[in-house]
């Protein structure tokens, strides 16, 4: 990444120098005359591409108690996410600082310092990264609400918290889940957005990498899974289950969209459950589920068949 920006960064230094001259030489039909404006915004375009595929969430938002799942978070409770821009070069006479910012899901409150700035990695190739850790979220209580909804009727499977649980909900007569009522806590799919205002030989461009986002210019950045905050220890299970069932079913996991995932979660065949649920024994007990297991949980989940 850092030897194409800087291949691509000296084209632009090139074609600057090249629109100077014509400004103190030129003639009638001179070339450079259209061709250099054009050639320059393309540059630009590139280089914005280039610069918005470097700038990637490195780290998922995570605690560090060994014990947690990734992607459930606790209120106050601590937790790390890191960026890095794989593209070294940067004005040593511009600070460069990431910001994070919560997505309005639910309002929070970061605690610690929201603001980090970029630091060279131990070598070239690993860029500039800015780590974030010992974040802390408070959520923002609306006085004009009560307290969050709990999830009813949840079936679960498996020992020691390792089983998918998903709450049971109606069917049309098409089959497809449908659900009526707000998202239960475990069920919020959230976003973090780091920004970073870059600055380097004349090119001002703000980036964006993020838990699930869309960059400037249109383009998608390298994105994170969308994760889940809970308040007590007791729903780690279930928000461990929505982030297993989402990541299962998405379609398209860093689209914006699918935060809303679980207003009509789709349902999952068996041979995929199946295979979720073995390589959540797997993780845990280092023995993944035989076919004679599977049958059991299968019956004890669908009756007999």
């Amino acid at each position: 990444f850092t030897e194409l920006g800087q291949g691509l960064f000296q084209l632009l230094q090139l074609l600057r120098a090249l629109g100077e001259l014509r400004q103190k030489v030129t003639y009638e039909r001179d070339p450079l005359k259209a061709e250099t404006p054009i050639l320059e915004r393309r540059l630009k375009e590139q280089l914005t591409y280039l610069l918005q595929r470097a700038f990637v969430v490195e780290q998922q938002p995570s605690m560090p108690n060994p014990c947690k799942r990734p992607l459930v978070l606790r209120t106050a409770s601590k937790f790390s996410a890191r960026a890095r821009l794989l593209v070294r070069l940067h004005d040593r006479n511009h600070r460069m600082e990431a910001k994070i910012h919560m997505d309005r899901f639910r309002k929070f409150n970061i605690l610690t310092s929201s603001s980090k700035t970029l630091l060279a990695g131990d070598s070239p190739q690993e860029g500039l990264v800015c780590d974030f850790q010992y974040l802390t979220l408070k959520e923002q209580k609306d006085s004009r609400s009560g307290k969050g909804s709990k999830g009813t009727g949840e079936v679960g499977a498996g020992p020691g918290g390792c089983g998918v649980r998903r709450r049971l909900v109606p069917r049309d007569p098409h089959g497809v889940t449908s659900r009526q009522g707000p998202l239960v806590v475990t069920e919020e799919l959230h976003l973090i957005t780091f920004t970073l205002a870059y600055a380097y030989c004349g090119l001002e461009l703000e980036l964006e990498a993020s838990t699930g986002g869309w960059g400037h210019w249109g383009l998608r950045g390298t994105s994170t899974l969308p994760f889940v905050i809970i308040s007590n220890v007791s729903q780690l299970s279930s928000a461990w289950a929505s982030v297993l069932w989402f990541n299962m079913l998405s379609s398209d996991p860093s689209n914006p969209k699918e935060q809303q995932f679980f207003s009509s979660p789709p349902a999952a065949p068996w041979p995929r459950l199946a295979e979720v649920l073995s390589w959540q024994f797997e993780s845990v007990a280092e023995r993944g589920l035989a076919r004679e297991h599977l049958l059991m949980l299968a019956e004890k989940l669908f009756g007999e068949t």
